[in-house]
């Protein structure tokens, strides 16, 4: 898994959430993992009552369910205006569910708390 091919989501656009139509077509394989941080909910104007996710380290096991495909570059930008300004795709490392061992990088939406 690499930070080019893989992407993680740890809200609405995972498989079964309401936004999954966004990413539902593009070819690849799921696998589920974990990320560190921390995840709130959003209460700032625009992204009320959406999930947000603050990468830390130190942070909590955090589930995501990652997307490893050959075909993100012709994806991002659609993705990167759906998520909006309050979001920037960032890499991150992605465990298995353990928390034991890396599955590799991964790009993650955090949550930019400065945003208003």
């Amino acid at each position: 898994m690499r930070f080019e091919n893989a992407l993680a989501f740890y809200g609405t656009i995972r498989p079964g959430e309401p936004n999954h139509w966004l990413v539902k077509d593009i070819p690849g394989e799921w696998v589920e993992g974990i990320v560190r941080g921390f995840v709130f909910e959003v209460t700032w104007s625009g992204y009320d009552g959406y999930p947000g996710l603050v990468l830390d380290n130190s942070g909590n096991r955090v589930p995501v369910s990652v997307l490893m495909s050959d075909e993100w570059t012709a994806h991002f930008a659609r993705i990167d205006q759906f998520e909006g300004p309050g979001y920037e795709r960032r890499p991150t490392t992605v465990f298995d569910l353990d928390g034991g061992a890396t599955l590799g990088q991964a790009g993650v939406y955090e949550t930019l708390t400065h945003h208003e």
